[in-house]
């Protein structure tokens, strides 16, 4: 039983750990949650890795670290900058992390505390710079509370506190509703004396029983009245003032209560032991307690502070003292001190590295700006709702972004340079290199077999022209190497690029359009004009708008070299104009134009086939440079994607179009079938070879002949002045026997529909024609 006790004693332990666990994350997870970010996701923009973060500098107590925590949300979760906290306690220490280079940032600079380094550095040596003033100042003198300063007006300048009236409210035990100040003069008592001794009860002519006891007592009477309404009842004629410990810094009371002669006495109210913020918190404790209590006091205070926040109760409102001079009032000779306390501004303080690093972030440090107000409200924040500087911070902004908002400066015009993998480049230059290379081997080959059917069909003289628009066109890419282009490397690209596109689409188009002309029975009467000669001419007319156009282009609107931004990362490029779409809208209508027309001629009977790879190379063509063009007008990237891109515009449509139209021929060429293959549409399919139309005679020694198949080629291998065969040997006696053979088929068919013919019209053969 006892260790089922024990059992069961340590299963609720154990829940209960699990219980704490639980609660316990859930805590660490909202806490996470907040630390998160202060503004919505959706508002917040990715902080960049590509830049050095921002040292923001703060010192050790709330003001600053309210100041730099703002800096810090704004500069992270609005402009996308990184960021580096670190805290002094010294104000000296905080400020030389900016001439040391450690720190780039210091939003709040005492301007006289840091007087002689601020000349040293900023104005003799120019290592830090002054970005202009905060807004927000540090304001000391002596204060009291609002429902003392109803009381009179007069209470607004420190000359009133030498009056007993002024002098007998700060006796008061409290300030209830309704007090006045007492208007009480010498004339006024001596009138109220004057009465009483000439009433009945001093005068013996108008009370003959009146003693001299009776008299004094009266007077008595009238003096205690007095008293009583002037507030006079206390034991010392002094003010009582709440300072701070000796030795506190800017603290000059004793000798401005000496050196302007007003009956002050003094002394601090708390206790002169523990640090900085434990005394001054001591003090604004009990403010808040004797104002609570609608008790008398003057104290010296400073701005900002969370008590004059609008959270706040306490409503304090300043004592006038004689105007600062800074000519007659030095704090140094606080022996002769007798002025108002200096108002010392915070100052915004960089780096000079700042504005080279980032300049962005050092436009929204000469940006930001916001009064006392703005802080004390944030110090609120901390003291009344219990909130860490992070938060205060942030609650303070998500209520007055929208006021900072129009002067932040856009965080998108700060890229830095792309980093290039030269490898990259080097890769493609050299495949660019080594396609060059096979075109040269390709023209070499066409020249050599230029004599071979298979090439001699597809004309080589355009053949070798395509190749040399091959070659040229890989100077797009050789030429796009230089990640920093000048502006004649921009015009010597479009002059590669569009002349290689206009010399192998153009011999393409008028391959293409030779086979079109030879199988349209309209232009069948024409098409034995389309020779070499005249291609030609036609291709040096396209090639001559192509280079007019380009030249126009040159010299009106050329390329220049300009930068282009991609995910706040810049690198160079050419310059794309309205001349680039005016050009990539004619090659697409070209290439949709040669699109129809090799659809057309798609089942034409040219010599192996190649109308079927002329359709494939214009098809690819197209689709490759559509998408291509769509990734690069629709996405952005680095220099190495931008490069990657523009290179493959030429790299696979062009390489592709070469190798569909030379790797068959040179494959069968170097197979020794490259004057053997045909196919031609006219072939005899009867057993004897006859044409299926043409009656057979088996008898016939010329039947076998009959059996040979014309070749129909692609309109090529003629001569470019006679459009006679340009044949010679072998090809040429081979040539002609396909004729003869030709010319008996046709002969025989010819003789078979005769016969036909006059069987059908012979009244005698039996045969009897229905007439429809």
């Amino acid at each position: 039983m006892l260790h089922r006790r024990i059992t069961h004693a340590s299963i609720a332990e154990h829940l209960l750990f699990v219980v704490l666990l639980i609660v316990a994350a859930a805590s660490s997870t909202t806490a996470a949650a907040h630390s998160v970010g202060c503004f919505p996701a959706s508002e917040r923009r990715p902080i960049r890795t590509d830049l050095d973060p921002i040292g923001i500098v703060h010192n050790s107590w709330d003001s600053s670290r309210l100041n730099a925590a703002v800096a810090r949300i704004l500069l992270e979760e609005k402009l996308g900058f990184g960021t580096l906290m670190e805290e002094f306690a010294g104000l000296e220490d905080a400020f030389h992390q900016l001439d040391q280079g450690t720190g780039d940032i210091y939003l709040d600079a005492n301007e006289d505390d840091l007087a002689p380094l601020i000349d040293e550095h900023v104005n003799l040596l120019h290592d830090v710079l002054d970005a202009g003033p905060l807004g927000i100042y540090n304001e000391y003198g002596w204060y009291i509370p609002e429902y003392i300063w109803n009381i009179s007006n007069k209470l607004d300048s420190y000359t009133s506190y030498m009056d007993e009236n002024v002098i007998s409210l700060f006796h008061l035990s409290e300030i209830v509703p309704g007090t006045v100040l007492d208007n009480t003069t010498l004339h006024s008592t001596f009138d109220e004396l004057e009465a009483m001794m000439a009433s009945s009860r001093c005068n013996p002519a108008l009370n003959a029983t009146v003693t001299t006891s009776d008299c004094v007592a009266a007077i008595a009477e009238v003096i205690l009245h007095i008293k009583d309404r002037a507030h006079l009842h206390y034991a010392d004629n002094t003010i009582t003032l709440w300072t701070m410990p000796d030795g506190w810094p800017h603290v000059v009371d004793r000798v401005l209560i000496e050196n302007l002669e007003l009956p002050f006495n003094a002394t601090v109210p708390m206790s002169p032991h523990g640090d900085k913020a434990t005394i001054e918190h001591a003090l604004s404790d009990i403010i808040e307690d004797h104002y609570a209590l609608l008790k008398p006091f003057l104290t010296y205070f400073w701005e900002p502070h969370y008590l004059f926040s609008h959270q706040s109760t306490v409503h304090l409102h300043r004592v006038q003292l004689p105007k600062f001079d800074s000519d007659n009032c030095s704090i140094t000779a606080s022996a002769n001190y007798r002025c108002e306390y200096k108002r010392h501004s915070m100052r915004k303080m960089t780096s000079l590295a700042l504005q080279e690093k980032n300049e962005v972030a050092f436009d929204f440090v000469k940006m930001i700006h916001y009064e006392e107000v703005d802080l004390e409200d944030m110090l609120a924040f901390m003291e009344y709702d219990n909130m860490t500087v992070d938060q205060a911070a942030c609650s303070w902004l998500l209520g007055h972004y929208s006021a900072l908002e129009p002067h932040m400066p856009d965080p998108s015009r700060l890229v830095t340079p792309s980093e290039v993998d030269s490898g990259l480049r080097v890769a493609f230059v050299i495949l660019a290199a080594l396609l060059i290379a096979f075109f040269c081997l390709l023209a070499a080959g066409t020249f050599h077999y230029r004599r071979v059917r298979v090439v001699l069909s597809a004309s080589p003289v355009f053949l070798m022209l395509m190749l040399l628009g091959a070659a040229w066109s890989m100077f797009w890419v050789i030429l796009l190497y230089d990640d920093a282009p000048t502006d004649t490397i921009c015009i010597a690209r479009i002059w590669a690029r569009h002349l290689g596109f206009s010399l192998v689409f153009g011999a393409l188009a008028l391959k293409t359009y030779r086979i079109a002309a030879i199988f349209n029975v309209k232009a069948t009467k024409k098409s034995h004009q389309l020779t070499n000669v005249r291609l030609l001419v036609r291709f040096g007319e396209i090639n001559l708008y192509v280079c007019a156009f380009l030249l126009t282009w040159t010299v009106a609107g050329a390329p220049t070299a300009t930068t282009m931004v991609s995910h706040n990362n810049s690198y160079a490029v050419c310059s794309i104009t309205w001349w680039d779409n005016a050009m990539y809208l004619q090659e697409l209508a070209a290439m949709l134009g040669l699109a129809f027309l090799s659809y057309r001629v798609r089942k034409a009977p040219s010599a192996f086939n190649e109308c079927k790879h002329m359709a494939l190379a214009v098809y690819n063509w197209i689709i490759i440079g559509v998408i291509l063009q769509l990734i690069l007008n629709s996405t952005t990237g680095t220099a190495d994607f931008y490069f990657a891109i523009q290179s493959l515009e030429v790299l696979v449509p062009v390489p592709i179009a070469i190798l569909l139209l030379f790797v068959p021929k040179f494959y069968l060429t170097l197979r020794g079938k490259g004057s053997e293959v045909t196919t031609s549409s006219f072939r005899g399919s009867n057993p004897n070879g006859s044409h299926p139309k043409t009656p057979s005679d088996p008898s016939n020694s010329n039947a076998k002949a009959a059996s040979g198949d014309m070749e129909m080629s692609s309109g090529n291998g003629v001569d470019s002045e006679t459009g006679r065969p340009e044949l010679s040997g072998k090809a040429a006696a081979a040539e002609y026997k396909n004729i003869r053979r030709e010319n008996i088929r046709l002969m025989r068919e010819i003789e078979g529909m005769r016969t036909q013919l006059l069987r059908l019209h012979n009244p005698h053969s039996g045969i009897v024609e229905v007439m429809s």
